[in-house]
């Protein structure tokens, strides 16, 4: 339930702040829009662990948040140009081990409202498709 209310808060302000967007003046246009998400990995079978989450900002020069790996994630999404369905996976062997997990991702990357989520088969075909970005 936690997890839920998280998520309507980080899309509220995410539909502030491009409401806001929108109503810049155009001086702003030399700023360059903000990369910052709220991800989520949250076990479907029943007896899992409690829904996880990090917050990622790519914004700037040094990647932030509370993901442990803060500018390993932010490297492979500006790989991909933000585009999840970009994400290159990695050639890691993963088990024939059912215990699925749904992973999540809203907020802002470049600008544009980013909404994203994926039920993988186990956390290491997750880890597999998503590199880094969701290793919390």
């Amino acid at each position: 339930m936690r997890t839920r209310s998280v998520l309507k808060a980080v899309v509220g302000t995410v539909a502030a702040a491009a409401l806001l967007a929108g109503a810049a003046p155009l001086a702003a246009a030399d700023t360059p829009a903000p990369d910052l998400l709220l991800l989520t990995v949250a076990g479907t079978a029943p007896n899992t662990a409690a829904a996880r989450t990090a917050t990622l900002d790519c914004d700037g020069a040094t990647p932030a948040g509370d993901h442990p790996d803060a500018a390993a994630a932010c490297a492979d999404l500006l790989g991909a140009q933000g585009d999840f369905s970009a994400l290159t996976p990695s050639h890691t062997f993963c088990p024939e081990l059912y215990l699925p997990v749904t992973a999540t991702a809203v907020g802002l990357w470049d600008g544009q409202t980013v909404t994203y989520q994926q039920t993988f088969t186990n956390t290491c075909a997750l880890q597999r498709a998503t590199g880094r970005i969701f290793a919390f």
